[in-house]
């Protein structure tokens, strides 16, 4: 009988190992900020555009941004890995040149998809940035890149990804900077319901990139893995994506320290 117990012992700090992140003093000036996603868009400015950037500098708030990479190795801030939702064109962004994908209109405007380091000039140092790391599983080559670009940029930032891989090649290229995993509850919807997005969105890879905060998905706030992350370790969460004041205000309730918002003004 007394080995149910041990077990059990055994198995808790197991998972304590597998879901313990790291403290990193340095994101306590990060943790509560306000973020706007892909930029201050709207109507008239597009999401991820030089624009929407500029308008989020003007209002003071964070940066939450995404980058990849072009056909000819250059990093550009661009969401999706297609073209066809934001610039109504067949391909992918890889497929494209970094000057043939700033001829592509974004959502219609005048704005075309950026390079990485224009937007480091432009923020330079103004606001915070909160980078998000987009790749392929197993080609770290974004990973890489960000890292290089980002060790001469002045300003402050932290880094993001979903995938733990990503964020393992940060932790041991810049181990010093604050960066996070981002998650959710993957079983909700029907196209992750398999056991690599159980173990993601509970949180058990982060023993290859122990992350200094944790980015959930705001909706699901209750989902165990973040509760009990926050409540035993303490680790700073941040919420993903609030589009309302109503909204924020209950993320705030359900314990998360920062809001990556969109869509309204934050008072």
């Amino acid at each position: 009988m007394i080995a149910i117990p041990i077990i059990l012992v055994v198995l808790f700090l197991l998972y304590l190992f597998l879901i313990a992140p790291k403290n990193n003093k340095r994101m306590d000036e990060f943790k509560t900020k306000m973020y706007a996603h892909r930029g201050l868009h709207n109507d008239e400015r597009a999401e991820n555009s030089m624009s929407a950037f500029r308008a989020a500098v003007e209002g003071g708030y964070g940066i939450e941004l995404d980058v990849r990479l072009s056909k000819d190795g250059r990093l550009v801030v661009f969401h999706d890995d297609t073209l066809s939702r934001v610039c109504g064109r067949e391909g992918k962004v890889i497929d494209f040149t970094a000057a043939e994908l700033a001829t592509f209109r974004l959502s219609g405007t005048e704005d075309g998809i950026p390079l990485f380091s224009d937007v480091l000039k432009l923020v330079g140092g103004k606001v915070p940035l909160l980078v998000e790391i987009k790749e392929d599983p197993g080609d770290h080559n974004v990973s890489l890149a960000t890292c290089e670009m980002l060790r001469s940029y002045k300003g402050a930032y932290i880094i993001e990804s979903f995938n733990p891989l990503s964020l393992k090649v940060v932790k041991e290229r810049m181990p010093e900077i604050p960066r996070g995993i981002l998650s959710h509850r993957y079983y909700e919807y029907e196209n992750y319901r398999k056991p690599l997005y159980f173990i993601l969105q509970s949180l058990l890879l982060n023993f290859l990139c122990r992350p200094a905060f944790i980015a959930y998905d705001h909706k699901h706030a209750k989902a165990f893995g973040l509760r009990f992350a926050r409540s035993f370790f303490g680790v700073p969460t941040l919420a993903w994506t609030v589009r309302s004041r109503e909204d924020e205000q209950i993320a705030r309730k359900n314990g998360f320290d920062g809001i990556i918002f969109e869509n309204y003004i934050p008072q």
